[in-house]
C-alpha cells in the first residue's frame, strides 16, 4: 500500500523550457513525505523531530525522468516504503498523471535516522518501523516508467 497526494503544477514550478524545474520535483517528494507522516502515520514530522528526537535526512537519491511535466498538469505524487533497515529507510516516489498509471518520473530516496539533538545516527524505533510496514511495497511494484 502506498500514500498519494495530488499536486497541480503552477507557473512557478516550471522552468524557461516550459517543463517542471527538477528541484521542484524533489521538493514535492519532501512535501509528500511530510504529509505522509501527518496523514498516513499519524504524527506530524515537526512533532517527530521535536518530541521524539527523530529525523530522517536524505543521504542518497536517484531520479529518473520519463515524460515532461508542464504548466497546469495535475499529478499524483506517490510515496511507498521500499526498505527499512536498523537506522535507515528507503522511500520510492513516483508521479503519475492524476487518475492514470502514466509514470512521469520517479525518485528513490534513502534517509538515515538521526537524533535531532546531535544529528548522529540512531536506530529507528520499532513503533515507527511498524508504521513503515503498512506502506511497504515490493521492489517489483516500484514503477519503471518505461
Amino acid at each position: 500500500m502506498g500514500f498519494v497526494r495530488t499536486h497541480r503544477f503552477r507557473f512557478g514550478d516550471i522552468d524557461h523550457a516550459g517543463v517542471a524545474y527538477f528541484p521542484n520535483l524533489l521538493h514535492l517528494c519532501h512535501c509528500t513525505f511530510e504529509d505522509w507522516w501527518a496523514d498516513g502515520v499519524g504524527t506530524s514530522y515537526p512533532v517527530l523531530m521535536r518530541e521524539h528526537d527523530l529525523g530522517f535526512p536524505v543521504v542518497h537519491l536517484e531520479s529518473d525522468f520519463f515524460r515532461p511535466i508542464r504548466f497546469g498538469d495535475d499529478l499524483d505524487v506517490h510515496l511507498a516504503v521500499l526498505r527499512v533497515g536498523r537506522s535507515s529507510a528507503e522511500f520510492g516516489y513516483w508521479m503519475t498523471r492524476a487518475g492514470t498509471d502514466e509514470v512521469m518520473c520517479r525518485m528513490r530516496i534513502t534517509t538515515a535516522a538521526v537524533s535531532m539533538a546531535t544529528l548522529q545516527k540512531r536506530e529507528i524505533p520499532e513503533t515507527w518501523k511498524q508504521h513503515f510496514d503498512r506502506f511497504r511495497i515490493a521492489e517489483s511494484r516500484f514503477p519503471t516508467g518505461r
